[in-house]
């Protein structure tokens, strides 16, 4: 796999959601969002949403306590989603038993979310369900539905592009949401909904930030894989340029695509050195990774023809620069700097420095499998220099 494969794919990990895997702030993630705000636009708020009026409560049963089945004008409720396989969930359910206590006045009730049946839910009651003092209830999967089907996950969860267990929902005494946020963090916001000072606004604000970097992630993925899916055209540029301005977090990447396809291009030299030439004016000119694949991509030794001077220079710019910023430590890097040297006729000096990456590459256990082709190049090298001055 090409150095700059090895980047592109990095770099797209950055923006896909984790599945089944623990977030930062504590919580579950599924990545199993996919509601989309009706409103217009990248930044509109959720479908679901603070300020927004609370779903109906769509419930199979409830397991434990007196059933809910509407939320009474008047009345504050806390509905928080968990499920059985979902440890942060477990954590959080005896500071929701406290709470419970602490606001009596607050109806609790625990969501059983993203489980294909009762046996996980009624099991783990059985065993712990006497430590709990508030309601536990099932979601509403159809019949022939999954797990992330039920009702509540429907117009609950995904509607508000919430893609993490556990999440709990205020419903206020006007039956709206108040806050979305985890079972940990309610109690700084349920005096103040109790008091009615809370500030719904700011919580609305908060809730949409939260959504933005998974809701902007799965779009660039999408857009992304359209173009990759259409093939390359003279219009691949352009749509990719686009995707920068969309995307500005991305820029980068993109732009290091786009310099990779001009520069593979016949008769697209000047328009990848231009490209190449802008991605040193960003961010890009400090990522070691970044740098590192764009050079490789112009002097590798699979490339199927070979780049024009101009490009070779500018590769061996870039790898020069590459090697400082690691502070000529990164065999990688040592690599394609040597390289760059040898395209552009300094075999001796690419000699030198790939004996500087195998010397890198021995002494740090992990880059130990770089060591062969590392030296399979250090022999071209050495092959050359004696070829152009035989004794």
């Amino acid at each position: 796999m090409s150095r700059f494969c090895v980047c592109l794919l990095l770099m797209l990990a950055v923006g896909c959601s984790r599945t089944d895997s623990t977030s930062s702030n504590g919580s579950t993630d599924t990545g199993a969002t996919g509601a989309v705000s009706t409103a217009t636009g990248r930044n509109a708020p959720p479908a679901l949403t603070v300020g927004s009026p609370a779903p109906p409560l769509k419930l199979k049963q409830f397991l434990k306590g007196e059933p809910v089945t509407a939320f009474e004008p008047g009345k504050i409720y806390v509905v928080e989603f968990w499920a059985t396989w979902c440890g942060p969930c477990i954590q959080a359910m005896p500071h929701v038993s406290e709470l419970q206590s602490k606001y009596p006045q607050v109806t609790f009730i625990g969501v059983n979310v993203w489980e294909d049946d009762d046996s996980a839910a009624n099991g783990f009651l059985q065993a712990k369900g006497q430590e709990l003092n508030y309601r536990i209830a099932r979601d509403d999967i159809p019949e022939g539905g999954n797990a992330y089907d039920g009702a509540m996950a429907k117009t609950w969860l995904a509607a508000a592009e919430v893609s993490g267990i556990p999440t709990a929902m205020v419903v206020d005494a006007q039956g709206r949401i108040a806050n979305i946020t985890h079972p940990m963090s309610l109690e700084e916001c349920l005096p103040q909904i109790i008091s009615g000072k809370w500030d719904m606004a700011a919580a609305a604000k908060q809730h949409l930030f939260s959504v933005l970097p998974e809701r902007n992630g799965r779009e660039f993925k999408e857009r992304m894989g359209a173009l990759l899916k259409a093939g390359q055209s003279d219009d691949t540029p352009a749509e990719l340029d686009r995707l920068a301005v969309d995307f500005p977090e991305q820029a980068g990447l993109l732009g290091l695509i786009k310099f990779r396809m001009l520069a593979l291009a016949d008769g697209k030299s000047q328009q990848a050195l231009a490209a190449g030439r802008e991605l040193l004016k960003g961010d890009f000119a400090s990522n070691p990774q970044m740098l590192n694949a764009m050079a490789w991509e112009i002097v590798a030794p699979e490339r199927p023809t070979q780049a024009v001077d101009e490009l070779k220079v500018f590769a061996l710019e870039v790898a020069k620069k590459t090697d400082d910023l690691v502070q000529k430590k990164n065999p990688a890097v040592a690599d394609t700097l040597a390289r760059a040297r040898f395209v552009n006729g300094d075999t001796r000096g690419a000699a030198d420095t790939q004996r500087r990456a195998i010397a890198l590459a021995k002494s740090n256990p992990r880059s130990a499998g770089m060591i062969s082709e590392l030296q399979k190049h250090l022999d071209e090298y050495e092959a050359a220099t004696s070829a152009a001055n035989p004794e």
